[in-house]
Parts: structure tokens; sequence; C-alpha cells
């Protein structure tokens, strides 16, 4: 199957990477339901086999955000305040609803039943300064609903810190630095897992920044003379990279978990972050790539997805509440689709009324390129 050529100027908009944050929150909340809805994975339906695997979705986000932040990187380089816009973008973008979400945490805390599990100071301390990855990486898991702060710390690192070499740095240089992570990072990850355990190789920042990095390198390479030959490599590993997807849903390979392999931990989680760059590549390959992700169902919920992500723990929480406050004995199945009904309206009165505002202020900051969910 041909890639057409694509323009000769990088687009500004690629609908289907809506479509895959479409793709990356559900599989998030497949992984989770089980977990955050209080069922037993090992003894239900066939159904939930492959939640065990579906951890994968953070990794989809993590190189979409790769992706789609070294694109507007790489667009404002040159302009004056660059940095400045940017980081004003991303706190727009970031800051208001993490900030709620926190709100909401300690108001549930001090005022409902059933939510003491949440007061924890030093929760909140971590998770306001983007460091509950940190905090999991030392303790462990506790609270859900602080739990999956890792993966927006990880993120939040790679905010802050890439601005400043992609905006100064020779392309040579970036390409060279961002190969050099994707082939030491596994080396780092092999040296620390029999030191500091699995928990801590799967959300430190220095053990995760390679995914972003696969992220980064398509976004160069995009960007460059390299380009078409990057997205017909994209479109011959597709096959192969779904087929690896399959297996680990399949296996499942947990992302941590007695039955995790140790070689999983250093080149498996490297080759779930190449999968979905050739996924990226797809999407973002016209005429074919990407059509079924341009969808506008799949991608109205890849627009709202940050809210599912933030919320899903909660609402989940809600959930269990208002079934046990009517009586309800339910299967995950039914109790899933309670959840996913509140879920669907919380996020999308949080994006409505609090992101979609603020978003707003955020496109009328100029210097970089707006792009689906960025």
């Amino acid at each position: 199957m041909p890639l057409a050529s694509p323009p000769s100027a990088p687009a500004s908009h690629f609908p289907a990477l809506d479509g895959l944050r479409a793709v990356a929150v559900l599989l998030v909340l497949y992984d989770h339901a089980p977990q955050v809805l209080g069922r037993d994975r090992g003894a239900m339906h066939w159904l939930w086999h492959g939640s065990a695997g579906a951890w994968i979705g953070v990794d989809l986000f993590f190189v979409l955000s790769g992706f789609l932040i070294t694109t507007i990187l790489l667009r404002a380089r040159g302009q004056d305040g660059a940095f400045s816009r940017f980081w004003l973008r991303r706190a727009l973008r970031i800051f208001p609803l993490a900030a709620v979400y926190l709100v909401v945490l300690a108001g549930c805390a001090l005022l409902l039943p059933g939510f003491e599990h949440l007061r924890e100071p030093a929760q909140y301390g971590f998770a306001a300064g983007y460091l509950t990855n940190v905090h999991v990486a030392w303790f462990g898991w506790s609270a859900a609903a602080f739990g999956i702060l890792w993966s927006l710390s990880v993120e939040e690192h790679f905010y802050l810190g890439w601005p400043l070499l992609a905006l100064r740095m020779a392309r040579r240089t970036l390409g060279g630095l961002l190969l050099a992570v994707v082939l030491v990072v596994p080396c780092l990850r092999a040296w620390l897992l029999p030191e500091v355990g699995p928990v801590h190789v799967y959300v430190a920042t220095w053990c995760r920044c390679d995914t972003l990095a696969w992220g980064s390198l398509l976004a160069l390479a995009f960007d460059s003379p390299w380009r078409d030959a990057v997205l017909r490599l994209g479109r011959w590993l597709w096959l192969p990279a779904t087929v690896w997807l399959v297996v680990v849903l399949a296996m499942p390979f947990e992302a941590v978990g007695p039955t995790t392999p140790a070689w999983f931990f250093v080149v498996g989680y490297s080759a779930i972050a190449l999968a979905f760059a050739s996924w990226c590549a797809v999407a973002i390959a016209p005429p074919r790539g990407g059509r079924w992700l341009g969808h506008r169902g799949l991608a109205g919920i890849g627009r709202i997805s940050y809210g599912l992500y933030v919320w899903h723990v909660l609402a989940a929480e809600v959930t269990t509440g208002l079934l046990a406050w009517a009586g309800a004995a339910t299967t995950l199945e039914a109790r899933s689709v309670v959840w996913l009904v509140v879920l669907a309206m919380g996020a999308s009165a949080s994006h409505r009324w609090l992101e979609a505002p603020c978003l707003r202020w955020k496109d009328r900051v100029g210097g970089t390129v707006a792009l689906p969910g960025a």
C-alpha cells in the first residue's frame, strides 16, 4: 500500500491524533476498571483478561506528548519569548484542572464519609509539586486518586526541561541527543531494576523519558528532509507493531507484576514506545493515515481525554458509593456502565466550564502552533 506524498508544509492540525488520545484514555479506563470498581480481575469474565495489559495507554499518551510538544517547539524556534509563551500555554492547559482536582479531593476527604484514605497531607504536597512519581518510587503506591498523577508528573518534567534544549540546540544535536536517550535509558533500567525494584523503574522520569523521546524523534523527522522516508517506515512497521501490542494485551504483560519478566522492564517498554510511534506516523500520513481515528465520536473522546483521565478514579468512588447506598449488587460490567456515564458527565462538564475557557485564553497567546490536545 503506497504512501501518498505529504504536502510540502506540515499540517497544523492532525485530527487523527485526537483519536489516538481517545484510544489511550480508553485503554487506561479498561486497565483501571477492575481495580477502581472493586472487583477481582482474575475471577472475572474473559472480557477483562486483557485489561491487565491495558496500562500501555499511558505510554501512548507519552509518545503523543513527545510528538506534539516537540512539533510546537520546533515551529517556535527563533521567535522572541518562545519559552515564556510555551510555558504560559502549558500552564493554562494543565494547571487549572489539576488544581481543581486536588481541591475537590481535599473537600471530599474533609467533608464526606468514606474518603478518609485521602487525608494524607504529604500526598497533596507531592501532587502539587508534580512529584507524585517520586513519591511512588520512594514509598510505593498509595490511594489510587493520587497514584494516577504519576504520569502527569513525568509529563510535567518533560515540559519543564525539554523546551530549554529544543528551542536552542541545533537540530542535528537534538537528534543525536534523542537517539542517545532511546538507547541509554533501557540500559539504565537494566542497571536499576535489581537495585530499586520494578515500581521505581516504571514511574521514575529518568526511566521512562525514552518513551517521550520516541515521539520527539518522530516530530524531528517529520519536520526534516527525512519526512517521507520516516512516514513510509512507520507504515511498514504498523502491522508488526500492532501484533506486538496485541501480544502485550493478550499475555498480558503487566506493567509491574509478580509474573512480569525482567527483560520486559528493559526492552518491553522500548518496544511499546516504538510501536506507538509507528501508530502516530500512520495517523499523520495522509490520505489513509488515521481515517477512522478522525471519526467525530472518537475525536470527541480525545478532546476531553485529560478530564477523563483526571476524574476517573474519583468517579469510580462516587459510583461505588451510590450503588452501595442503593443496595445494588452489580457485576463489573454493570458497574462499568454506570461509572462511564458518571465519568462522561463529569469530564464533559469539566471541559465545558473549566478547561474550555482556559483553552480560549491559551489560544490568545501567540507564537506557537495549536495542535489537537496540546
